[in-house]
């Protein structure tokens, strides 16, 4: 049986006996099945039209830099040529102004290399097994395949090396996919077994069921007034509840003076950071580590 948008087709034979079923959904109408003889075999072709119309896809337009474009050694040069390497330069600043003067400085260099850039993109949901590992891999897959797609690559060992490399690559990444999938769900599934609402719950979610339209009902004020309620509710509760008690320092406790930061210091606290950050951020945690 082959499936389109619009049309599905399968078989059934000329004989006399069990006839192939057509099944649908409740709410869809019921289709009307064509057969059609090929002239191939003693089976017949089963036709019919059903109304499945996919969603169209979700575009957003971003602004953001090719961080893949840019050289480590063309970042740490323009560094070392900036204000920020000069300590003549920023001996007197408080620290707001060291901390602006390490974003206008950053934001500089990078728009000399990578200048910002509009680009579209599709807004795909993000799986709940695709982890970090995955996004290495799946990364590394990509980066395999434009290699071995570049227009310039006119040596044929070389462009056949670099197209085995990628497709040994993808295989990879497809056997790390399925693992990951598959781990994901046995786990909740063991994780949920003692709770049969939870497993079902969560069974729905894995075959796609379940899910609650979007409701276009609730205006500003209704989603104003359910906060409000929230709140005071949460107020009502604690009325009854002591009224928070201070603890005065003892006088003998002072800090007189603070030891001095190393560079050691700071790198160190810097390398325990997670890989992660944010829009104002002006450059990428993992690139700074």
């Amino acid at each position: 049986m082959s499936w389109s948008d619009t049309e599905c087709t399968g078989s059934h034979t000329r004989r006399r006996g069990t006839l192939d079923v057509v099944c649908t959904r409740s709410d869809l109408p019921l289709p009307a099945a064509d057969i059609i003889d090929v002239y191939l075999s003693d089976h017949r072709l089963l036709r019919w039209h059903v109304p499945l119309v996919r969603p169209p896809p979700v575009y957003t337009t971003i602004t953001t830099r090719p961080w893949r474009q840019l050289y480590i050694a063309d970042l740490r040069a323009g560094l070392l040529e900036s204000s920020l390497c000069r300590s003549d330069t920023w001996d007197d600043l408080d620290l707001d102004n060291l901390a602006q003067l390490y974003d206008d400085v950053i934001i500089n260099v990078l728009d000399r290399f990578i200048p910002f850039r509009t680009v579209k993109c599709r807004r795909r949901p993000s799986d709940p097994w695709f982890d970090t590992e995955c996004r290495a891999v799946q990364r590394l897959t990509r980066r395999l395949e434009r290699i071995a797609r570049r227009p310039d690559m006119s040596n044929a060992p070389a462009a056949a090396a670099a197209t085995a490399e990628w497709r040994t690559q993808r295989r990879v990444y497809r056997d790390l996919r399925n693992q990951k999938r598959e781990s994901f769900w046995r786990k909740k599934v063991e994780s949920e077994r003692s709770f049969p609402q939870q497993l079902w719950k969560l069974i729905d979610a894995l075959l796609g069921r379940g899910h609650v339209p979007p409701s276009h009902d609730i205006g500003a004020e209704t989603f104003h007034q359910f906060f409000e309620a929230k709140v005071a509710g949460v107020r009502a509760s604690t009325t009854d509840a002591p009224s928070p008690s201070f603890t005065s320092v003892p006088p003998e406790l002072q800090l007189f003076n603070f030891r001095s930061l190393t560079v050691d210091d700071v790198t160190h606290v810097i390398h325990q950071l997670p890989d992660k950050q944010c829009a104002s951020d002006s450059l990428p945690t993992l690139l700074l580590k």
